[in-house]
């Protein structure tokens, strides 16, 4: 140990320097008294102060427990604790060795948060927190988006683009409720794709798709966009014409018609035609009495000869 010491005592400038740096240290030298007469820097950040601490007393420093320790002579070393004079918690531990006559020596280290450590924390804590809820409130609005386009493929049909029946039932009843406040008409045309099946048996299924694909666009043309056009299953499609008489839907259901047969031999090169059905709410009517109607409309339609609107 005395080579250690010699070794030590050579380089005790930058010996203390390191032992600074690396253990944060806090180094005082202070008189029989209590003054400081001389410090490392490291004090100033622990009491959160901007300049030297030289001149002031060490008692203010000391934990209560370590005041008399503090005053004690002897050459053997007294172990005492520091506190921060703000919050009062017990932040370094160390000895006071004696020096000379008249000087004394503490030396510790920080075993706890300084008021000024804890702040800093919370204030990390504090900016983890806003970027967290920034990162929140953006997955939310993934989330938001994600449950629309969920809910909007739940209410459409995916071939054709319009709404499905689920949709359908539910807007229908709505409208129905509505129809108490507001006393206007509503209108519903059912329309089927005339020997549908024939046209897959013998063109195939994708060209029996397009079939569909163009009497859903030709719907789209027609019907404007706050009506609600429907594939209601298979070839079956319906239209829900709010604030719309027998007479205004059934010459609807004629413009479809005639759209329909004369398109599809443009475009596809084949002519495929479309039986329609029209009814409109009475007061007497329910959901299940006005689709039975507008149905039976439509099966007149079928029966009477095909490719045309019955009311």
């Amino acid at each position: 140990m005395n080579e250690l010491r010699k070794a030590i005592l050579s380089r005790r400038d930058d010996f203390f320097s390191v032992l600074e740096s690396l253990s944060g240290a806090i180094l005082i030298l202070f008189d029989n008294e209590g003054n400081i007469l001389d410090h490392s820097p490291s004090l100033i950040s622990l009491v959160e102060r901007s300049d030297t601490l030289v001149g002031e007393n060490i008692c203010d420093l000391v934990v209560d427990n370590s005041q008399a320790l503090l005053k004690r002579h002897g050459e053997k070393p007294v172990r005492i604790g520091l506190n921060d004079s703000r919050s009062n918690i017990h932040l370094v531990s160390g000895f006071v060795m004696l020096v000379d006559e008249s000087r004394r020596l503490f030396l510790g280290v920080k075993i706890g948060l300084s008021a000024g450590d804890i702040m800093e924390s919370m204030s990390k804590v504090t900016d983890e927190l806003a970027s967290l809820t920034r990162e929140l409130g953006r997955k939310n609005k993934e989330l938001q988006a994600a449950n629309k386009e969920i809910e909007r493929l739940m209410n459409c049909d995916p071939l054709t683009g319009l709404s499905n029946r689920r949709e359908f039932m539910s807007r229908l009843d709505k409208e129905i409720e509505s129809l108490c406040s507001t006393c206007k008409p509503l209108s519903i045309i059912m329309a089927d794709i005339d020997d549908f099946k024939k046209v897959n048996d013998t063109r195939g299924h994708p060209e029996g798709d397009r079939v569909l694909q163009q009497f859903a666009d030709i719907l789209n043309e027609i019907i404007s966009p706050r009506r609600t056009t429907v594939r209601y299953g298979g070839e079956e499609f319906i239209v829900m014409l709010p604030e719309t008489t027998s007479k205004e839907a059934t010459e609807i259901a004629e413009q479809v018609r005639k759209n329909f047969e004369e398109e599809t031999e443009k475009k596809l090169g084949f002519t495929v035609t479309a039986s329609f059905g029209v009814a409109t709410f009475k007061p007497s009517d329910t959901k299940s009495s006005i689709l039975k109607r507008v149905d039976d409309a439509l099966y007149s339609a079928k029966s009477g000869g095909k490719n045309r609107v019955v009311h």
